[in-house]
């Protein structure tokens, strides 16, 4: 059996009668078999313990150790007794710790902050090693994954920082939201634990050998460039005000870690190479407070368009300048000729915008002379329903009021500028209407200046044509079509909406250069 059909397979059997808890079984089952640690933050009552049950029988010939913790409890009841005939007889400090966590292949521990001191120290070794001292001997522990759970994260400044750490992955299990599945649960008859077949079971054996392939895995140059991203934009939270940097410090043992679990998530998809799609897995590793968690999601979802991003940066600025160097050349030529330009007037007192997405615009133009090629100003642009016509007015002292704003719809602020032929409004050129057409020149330096920009115009719009759009067209069709095993539905809802968000701007920076090239 395929690997990524096994794994199909078991969380398909492991998931009968867990609601709206899937994806966290699916996630605690990547854990283990990528040898990290999984911490569950929710109330009581939330199905943490009956996930951990599950993970256990996905292991052939599988022990479970589970444990809630209090103030009280003591290094013996998790790791086991200390031998009394060994001490008395051969003067020897062992624990027996069959049946405790040393001999577990899964470990849950619930109210994990609870735990002493003593008990923490041990811990860090048991999931940073695998090991644990019993006496003069070293065990290697069975142990796949450690599942902790809380219905609170560390207090600070009380010395739980390094065993917080340790759990890569983290995940917030609530009530069930859904009612439907709500009373679904609620009508469920008590069952046994689902039996799976053995051909479904991951044998010591598999564990081991799947260990060696996944360090095999691909890490493409892209992937980087996408986690580059992704701690750029965590590095930028670090620096704003009101903000603990350490709220977003993520060590680079953590990193590294992150790494193998998306080469495990990339294996177990049956891919030779980490994909985009595992990019989304970092949601659940790399937030320390719940208050950061919205941040951190917009931080890894923006870095999985971040290329394209950059480019149309890129692009933007390319175009900015070229206008503003060339709506420069130009009013110093048709000033120096005294040969205004003869724009088409509408109402005796707008200009005419050409092109504008929304319909019908207008400038009014009188403010035309307060705009400036370099700095923008304030403006608003309004639906004025007796013209039938979008309004654009600029905000500068003197400016008269407008009185058909009291009673205009959709009023909002823009940025304007003034630019060959037009106005930019919000970063977008659109040409005036003229009684001769666009505005354009062919003598001099002047017409071999604007005919170069009109090919940086040109250049630009193949790039996005041949570059942009198909890069964004295969994001697409990786997560419209993703079968990636760890993804759960709002995981896909979530790259979708950003990825919306990228195509809206790919849209707009080709609106700028189409309209440049038509100023030009």
């Amino acid at each position: 059996m395929k690997v990524e059909s096994q794994i199909k397979s078991l969380l398909n059997v492991l998931s009968q009668g867990i609601y709206e808890k899937e994806h966290i079984l699916a996630m605690a089952l990547l854990s283990a078999i990528a040898g990290e640690s999984i911490f569950l933050l929710g109330p009581p009552g939330t199905a943490k313990s009956l996930v951990a049950r599950r993970l256990k029988l996905a292991f052939k010939e599988g022990k479970a150790f589970e444990y809630l913790m209090s103030r009280f409890s003591t290094p013996d009841e998790i790791f086991g007794p200390v031998s009394i005939s060994l001490l008395k007889n051969e003067d020897r400090y062992e624990r027996v710790v069959d049946g405790f966590l040393p001999t577990a292949t899964i470990v849950f521990l619930d109210e994990i902050w609870k735990a002493s001191p003593s008990i923490q120290n041990a811990l860090l070794t048991a999931i940073n090693e695998r090991v644990f001292q019993n006496g003069r001997d070293t065990i290697q522990l069975p142990m796949k994954g450690l599942i902790a759970a809380s219905n609170e994260l560390p207090a600070e400044d009380e010395g739980l920082e390094a065993l917080w750490d340790r759990f890569l992955v983290r995940m917030v299990s609530n009530c069930i939201q859904n009612e439907a599945t709500f009373y679904k649960m609620v009508r469920q008859q008590k069952s046994e634990d689902p039996l799976l077949p053995d051909n479904c079971l991951i044998t010591e054996e598999q564990y081991q050998s799947w260990k060696h392939e996944i360090e095999t895995i691909c890490i493409p140059d892209e992937i980087c460039s996408v986690i580059t991203a992704v701690r750029r934009g965590l590095k930028d939270e670090m620096k704003k005000e009101d903000v603990n940097e350490m709220d977003y410090y993520i060590s680079d043992r953590r990193w590294k870690k992150c790494f193998h679990l998306m080469q495990t998530s990339a294996f177990l998809n049956g891919r030779k190479t980490v994909d985009m799609s595992d990019i989304l897995i970092l949601t659940h590793c790399l937030w320390n407070k719940t208050e950061t968690i919205p941040t951190i999601i917009d931080a890894v979802c923006k870095s999985l368009t971040s290329d394209i991003d950059k480019k149309l940066d890129k692009f933007e600025k390319e175009i900015e300048q070229a206008l503003k160097q060339k709506s420069s050349s130009v009013s110093k030529e048709t000033s120096e000729k005294n040969q205004p330009t003869m724009y088409t007037l509408i109402h005796f007192f707008y200009y005419s915008i050409r092109d504008f997405p929304d319909g019908k615009c207008l400038f009014y133009k009188a403010d035309y002379d307060h705009l400036s090629i370099d700095k923008p100003i304030d403006g608003i642009i309004y639906y004025d329903k007796s013209k039938k016509s979008w309004i654009v007015h600029a905000i500068y002292t003197g400016a008269p009021f407008d009185n058909n704003i009291k009673n205009a719809s959709n009023v909002r602020k823009v940025n304007l500028n003034k630019c060959l032929g037009g106005i930019i409004i919000d970063g977008v050129p659109y040409g005036f209407k003229t009684q001769q057409g666009p505005i354009s020149s062919t003598n001099g330096e002047m017409g071999k200046d604007i005919f170069a920009i009109s090919n940086v115009a040109s250049t630009i719009m193949e790039m996005i044509s041949r570059q942009i759009r198909p890069q964004f067209a295969d994001l697409q069709d990786l997560f419209t079509k993703s079968t990636n095993i760890f993804l759960s539905d709002d995981d896909i809802k979530l790259s979708k909406k950003y990825l919306s968000i990228c195509d809206k701007r790919i849209n707009e920076v080709s609106m700028k250069v189409q309209n440049a090239q038509k100023l030009l």
